[in-house]
């Protein structure tokens, strides 16, 4: 009996050394309690920065937001502009917060709330939520690009530019241009090309011109940004 105490006392005592030189490690401790080694640094959910800068087992230092887009970082209670954007971390006693400006991410450009900006045949609206379509582009004699609004119509000799609803679903706005049949014409086979129809309006096809297109898009579409403000709420928050 004597033996199965020493045994126990011996193992208790081994738990206990160990346990004790894991906390004699413990420099400082993170946002969720865990153990830093001094000199430490790292970023919780991608945004929030720290750094280990003691070894009494205090909580480790906030050093500032990080922008998830360049990995560049907010100070704390600062802002910056990063190609023309502003982004911010503010800290207070009960929270620190990240934001960062809204835009409209297409194809790999940054567009500010507000701002126009075309892709394709058609002319987009930058909002908070998303972009929205305003108009749809065309080519005129002179090869040059006129913007027609919703609902509006254009014509280029007997070509005619359509930009509109689809009466079926309101939802998308759909640009065509098609030879008008409202003026009789004659396009010879074998005496060369008519003139007066002009060439497809995307200068871009190497193959013969074609006498009508059409596209459509979505009318609106959402953001994809996963977020412009982030907050982190500190323990003195929970009113303990």
């Amino acid at each position: 009996m004597s033996m199965c105490l020493l045994k126990g006392f011996l193992l208790i005592s081994l738990i206990c050394a160990v346990f004790g030189q894991d906390t004699a490690k413990c420099d400082c401790t993170d946002w969720y309690g865990r153990c830093r080694n001094m000199g430490e640094t790292w970023a919780d959910d991608n945004t929030w920065m720290y750094a280990c800068d003691d070894k009494r087992g205090a909580p480790a230092t906030f050093a500032g937001c990080l922008v998830l887009a360049n990995n560049e970082l907010v100070m704390p209670g600062k802002n910056i502009s990063i190609n023309g954007f502003w982004y911010s971390c503010d800290v207070s006693n009960l929270r620190i917060k990240y934001d960062q400006e809204p835009r409209c991410l297409v194809n790999g450009s940054h567009y500010h709330v507000g701002e126009e900006f075309r892709e394709g045949y058609f002319q987009w609206l930058c909002l908070e939520t998303g972009r929205w379509v305003t108009g749809c582009y065309y080519q005129n004699e002179t090869k040059d690009w006129n913007l027609l609004k919703i609902g509006e119509k254009g014509y280029n000799g007997l070509i005619q530019h359509v930009c509109d609803r689809y009466k079926e679903n309101p939802g998308r706005i759909q640009y065509i241009a098609s030879i008008r049949k409202d003026i009789p014409h004659k396009s010879p086979t074998n005496k060369g090309k008519n003139q007066n129809l002009l060439e497809f309006v995307d200068n871009r096809l190497k193959e013969e011109p074609v006498l009508w297109t059409h596209d459509n898009v979505v009318l609106f579409i959402e953001s994809k940004d996963k977020f412009n403000q982030k907050i982190r709420y500190l323990p003195a928050s929970r009113g303990w």
